[in-house]
């Protein structure tokens, strides 16, 4: 189960996340260590819960310089929304599952999903993607692709994702403290950075997974909607590849809200 192997988890619940709180987050360990250093980190007011006595007569203002237990408006709608989400969650899973199904055996695309009676899922879907595969369009770009689906009213469909975060500056080039040199590099010994070029399947990812509709609920006939626009684009590609001009050089963005 997600989040139950390893030394620390983390989930975001902010606003737009298929268990949405507010801005809000939640850390999960069995490790006692690892929860009193959190506590110290962040949780000034909950340095009593500190039983290890070498953090103990460290505990008293946060290492972090800032409180970052999330707020109690947001604890509170938390408290509610996990009481339904498991069934959330199968609402989404059934809708979400059948747009793929009716999508099956199209060329182009693929579910990014994982194989049926696998007993896994993919929870609440949230930034659902679906794989595309230029090569059974005859090299259709997916920019030109995610253009007809938009115009076919699917307005969630942009190429790419998240792109990789070992080009960011704030990896390579940025100063953040003021030492006259980028961070990644102040107390390295030699270059570690990563810039473009270095992680080849890692860049290429964009032109391969595009934006998805979010289905939060099974409603097939405007399901059905949406997936009738993904066969219309694709049974009429070839209108398509004329004025195909490609992709741009650089596709996806460092966050979902900037497309």
């Amino acid at each position: 189960m997600v989040g139950t192997f390893g030394d620390v988890s983390g989930f975001s619940l902010m606003s737009g996340k298929s268990f949405a709180v507010g801005e809000a987050g939640i850390m999960l360990t069995d490790d006692r260590d690892i929860y009193e250093r959190a506590l110290l980190f962040g949780h000034y007011e909950r340095h009593s819960e500190i039983i290890n006595p070498e953090l103990q007569k460290l505990s008293g203002l946060p290492w972090g310089g800032y409180k970052y237990r999330m707020h109690q408006m947001s604890s509170a709608i938390g408290l509610v929304q996990i009481k339904q989400f498991q069934k959330d969650m199968v609402e989404i899973d059934k809708a979400m599952n059948y747009f793929w199904d009716i999508l099956e055996g199209y060329p182009g695309i693929k579910a990014h999903r994982p194989p049926k009676n696998s007993g896994s899922t993919k929870g609440g879907w949230y930034c659902s993607l679906g794989l595309y595969k230029t090569e059974e369009l005859e090299g259709l770009s997916i920019t030109r692709f995610c253009e007809a689906l938009r115009a076919e009213g699917v307005g969630c469909s942009y190429p790419g994702c998240n792109r990789p975060l070992h080009i960011h500056p704030v990896f390579n080039d940025v100063d953040i403290y003021g030492h006259g040199k980028p961070t990644r590099i102040v107390n390295a010994t030699r270059d570690v950075r990563e810039k473009t070029g270095s992680l080849p399947n890692a860049e290429a990812l964009q032109k391969r997974v595009f934006g998805v509709p979010w289905f939060r609920h099974y409603w097939p006939e405007r399901i059905e909607e949406y997936a009738n626009a993904f066969k219309k684009v694709i049974e009429n590609y070839k209108e398509l590849l004329q004025g195909d001009t490609g992709d741009p050089e650089e596709l996806g963005g460092w966050h979902l809200s900037k497309r």
